[in-house]
């Protein structure tokens, strides 16, 4: 009852400050419209205005509402609800665009423009506080569902970590059971983007339920166990009705569906399938033009901080500006990649990656580019050539795609990108290829408005670069 109420205050707030986070954008953009004296100058009361932006508010609302934005739902790293956040402010503001040209209202393009921007950028930041902070405080944690997670296997720790990637949905993951004696008090760490929990452990066996429930106060139990028997499913089913506490169950799929599954129904028989559907050729194109214009845009726009970071990298040690490394691209196509210099000239260029920031071979100015990102700035050249996309997996290098398996091979089918879900994830302990659930669930949910969350988030919360 405590979940139910809590979701329903989340529903409540989440469309609250949507509503608000509109209102204010728009006023915010009639002041800026003014202070700058754009456009024709028309003036417009505050008895105006104000009446007119909370309108404005209500009608983006009622488009996010369609578009899906208020879903109960979690997906990795909630790129699909900012997705939906993305595509239901553009074509909210695309409607009012169309308004404007057939109805000849008197309001500037200037200050619509503004508001668009500004509305997308408030409501991501604040869908993003509501996803991952507001869940983990200490007022929300009291109304989280607190489970147990049976079984500390591949697909336990799987489960585990998506939960910890998806703090909106309330579930408080305490501990594991497994019945394996090795694994009696192994702990598990969560990765992700997030700040939730950063691990549990197996706090004991299948014997120690009735214990647990009492001493965690639990209110649901998971069953994740690969490759589970249809007779112990039954025993752990039937030693679960005993303690009146919910039980749910993953389905053995992971490896098989990692991301993208439909359930349909054959009469009462539900049957899984995977989705395989694929962007078709209006995404491409778009995908392919938006590129070039933005990297345009973008290398006009920071020709000045080209500069000034050339010059600081010769200055600050010897070697060149420039870093050309050989990656793997589409189709297992090999590319020279640019970057700017981070580390010193003698450094082997195909050692592996620095994960620390006191790196020896980093150099000082280095440290600050690849702190904030700066130093994938070359790579824009990279997208003029086709060799890249702004968005998609990172490129590795020709010896360790040697090493991929075939499902790391599922990376080399679309064109690589300058930034991604990993990015986003800030998940940095393990190789890149091994991060699959961030580039598989990119694969197969690739959209323009996927790919346009994800810039967003980037320019907004991804510059954590080490």
């Amino acid at each position: 009852m405590k979940h139910r109420l809590f979701c329903i205050g989340s529903y409540a707030g989440c469309v609250m400050m949507d509503f608000v986070s509109v209102a204010f954008s728009i006023l915010v953009s009639y002041k800026v419209y003014r202070v700058l004296e754009l456009g024709e100058h028309a003036f417009y009361s505050q008895w105006k205005i104000i009446p007119a932006s909370l309108t404005v508010s209500l009608f983006v609302v009622f488009v996010l509402f369609l578009s899906g934005a208020y879903r109960n739902e979690s997906s990795l790293l909630n790129v699909s609800e900012i997705k939906r956040v993305v595509k239901g402010i553009s074509l909210a503001f695309l409607l009012l665009s169309a308004m404007l040209v057939l109805t000849k209202i008197e309001l500037s393009r200037y200050v619509l423009f503004f508001s668009y921007i500004g509305s997308l950028s408030l409501v991501v930041i604040e869908r993003s506080i509501q996803y991952n902070i507001i869940p983990l405080t200490k007022l929300a944690e009291g109304w989280n569902r607190r489970i147990l997670i049976y079984g500390a296997g591949e697909l336990g720790t799987a489960l585990f970590r998506e939960i910890s990637n998806s703090p909106r949905l309330g579930i408080l993951p305490v501990g594991f059971i497994d019945d394996a004696p090795d694994k009696a008090g192994v702990v598990h760490r969560a990765n992700g983007f997030s700040n939730a929990p950063k691990a549990i452990s197996v706090l004991g066996a299948g014997k120690d339920i009735g214990k647990l429930i009492r001493q965690y106060r639990i209110d649901e139990i998971c069953v994740a166990i690969s490759n589970i028997e249809k007779k112990t499913c039954v025993e752990i089913l039937e030693r679960l009705k005993k303690e009146n506490v919910k039980v749910s169950f993953v389905p053995n799929l992971y490896e098989v569906f990692v991301q993208k599954v439909k359930i349909c129904h054959i009469g009462q028989i539900p049957i899984v399938e995977e989705d395989d559907a694929q962007p078709g050729r209006v995404y491409f194109a778009v995908k392919r033009s938006s590129d070039i214009l933005l990297a345009a845009m973008l290398t006009i726009l920071l020709s000045p901080v080209f500069l000034i970071v050339s010059a600081a990298i010769k200055l600050d040690s010897r070697g060149p500006v420039f870093f050309k490394h050989q990656r793997v691209g589409i189709n297992g196509r090999l590319f020279e990649m640019y970057k700017f210099r981070s580390m010193t000239a003698e450094s082997n260029p195909y050692a592996v990656n620095p994960t620390k920031e006191d790196d020896p071979r980093i150099t000082p100015i280095g440290r600050v580019l690849r702190k904030t990102s700066m130093d994938e700035l070359p790579q824009l050249y990279n997208v003029f050539k086709g060799d890249m996309s702004f968005v998609g997996p990172r490129p590795e290098m020709p010896f360790i795609v040697d090493t991929y398996s075939e499902i790391h091979r599922e990376r080399l089918k679309v064109l690589p990108g300058i930034t991604g879900l990993w990015q986003l994830s800030g998940d940095r302990q393990k190789a890149i290829h091994e991060n699959m659930d961030y580039d598989l669930y990119y694969i197969r949910n690739r959209s323009f408005f996927l790919d346009l969350a994800v810039l967003i988030e980037t320019l907004l919360f991804a510059f954590k670069g080490i």
